[in-house]
């Protein structure tokens, strides 16, 4: 008897939990399916799962507290559009993904437990539809800055172990933050152009990928690392204050790179970004050392 109330209890706890997290993946997949910057290919995907997860919900509902209180996630929704914006909506459906790969191994941990024999079949249907929800949202997006994500971390990597370099390297010899960054903006505007000429002639050998899409994903990503990274000599006067904010922009562009690492292929974040800056720092001291040891050979000093 212990046992059973403890498995009811445990069934009513989590049912609790799933009412509330259905009704949260209903209302984001909802807002998602409204928003302007969904594909409409992936729009109509998006309102049936609304649909599903709001069916989901009423489901939970029935095994909760009446006076359960669901609040909309305004923010969270807020949060999903603003991620959708700026890293693109491959990111935020792996994330809505993996999500539902928890959500279904709980729900699945339940069904020993659940005594009424119609309702067993209706959570084992609403596990499938579940596992339908982990699968087709990926299926149904086709997103260039994903699918020429290699290009564009070539661009950006490429980038900022150059430009960096170059700041470095010019630190014991010019004196003028100004003509600082102006040095590395014209190489990072050159090197963008090699870059992207690279990436042109890599893309045709590879099957599936539009050569012009390479080029232009891997000179942009260069030309906007260049900018970022040279930013702060125009703003800064002071050329070792300019090299660290330099430095910093560097690691939040690499975190950035990182997370999207992280949550489209499961990779180590951490140990992602530790490698990279670790190689970001490297180059930079390198660099540095070497852009003295000119100064002082050849006695130059720059205004």
């Amino acid at each position: 008897m212990s046992n059973d109330n403890n498995n009811n209890d445990r069934f009513v706890e989590v049912a609790g939990y799933a009412c509330r997290d259905e009704y949260t993946d209903y209302y984001i997949y909802n807002a998602l399916a409204s928003s302007s910057v969904i594909p409409k290919a992936l729009k109509g995907r998006l309102a049936l799962m609304a649909e599903q997860e709001y069916r989901h919900y009423e489901f939970w509902k029935r095994y909760t507290d009446s006076i359960i209180v669901v609040k909309e996630p305004k923010i969270k929704v807020l949060m999903m559009k603003f991620l959708a914006l700026i890293m693109g909506i491959t990111f935020v459906v792996r994330m809505l993904e993996r999500h539902e790969s928890s959500v279904i191994e709980g729900y699945k941990g339940l069904l020993h437990i659940m005594k009424d024999e119609d309702d067993r079949r209706m959570l084992e249907g609403i596990i499938d539809e579940e596992e339908k929800h982990e699968s087709s949202l990926v299926e149904n997006i086709s997103e260039g800055r994903v699918k020429y994500l290699g290009f564009t971390v070539l661009g950006l990597s490429d980038a900022l172990i150059e430009i960096a370099g170059i700041h470095a390297g010019t630190l014991g010899v010019y004196t003028d933050t100004f003509k600082a960054g102006l040095a590395g903006l014209i190489a990072g505007v050159a090197a963008s152009i090699a870059m992207a000429s690279a990436a042109y002639n890599q893309a045709k050998q590879t099957e599936g990928v539009k050569a012009s899409s390479a080029a232009t994903y891997t000179g942009i990503a260069y030309v906007v690392t260049a900018l970022l990274l040279a930013l702060p000599y125009f703003i800064v006067h002071d050329i070792l204050e300019a090299l660290l904010i330099s430095l910093m922009i560097s690691i939040a562009i690499l975190a950035y790179i990182a997370l999207y690492s992280h949550v489209l292929f499961n990779r180590n974040f951490f140990r992602e970004l530790g490698e990279t800056t670790g190689i970001i720092f490297g180059a930079t001291i390198a660099l540095y050392a070497f852009g003295e040891l000119i100064r002082i050979y050849f006695n130059l000093q720059l205004d």
